[in-house]
């Protein structure tokens, strides 16, 4: 019986792990996304692009 519960706990455990790196690959992601913008549009990304994307969701 303490044999299917440490199970699991070891599931349960090794899903969290997975859950936490996919969120970290995810903001990695949006951190070199949003590097790559700056790179490429410069301060235009924040005058006209930012500000376009913000009104747009309103």
């Amino acid at each position: 019986m303490t044999q299917s519960d440490q199970t699991g706990a070891e599931h349960e455990a090794e899903a969290s792990r997975t859950g936490l790196w996919l969120l970290g690959g995810g903001a990695f992601a949006l951190l070199l996304t949003g590097l790559l913008l700056w790179w490429r549009e410069g301060d235009r990304l924040f005058t006209d692009g930012l500000i376009a994307a913000i009104v747009a969701c309103f």
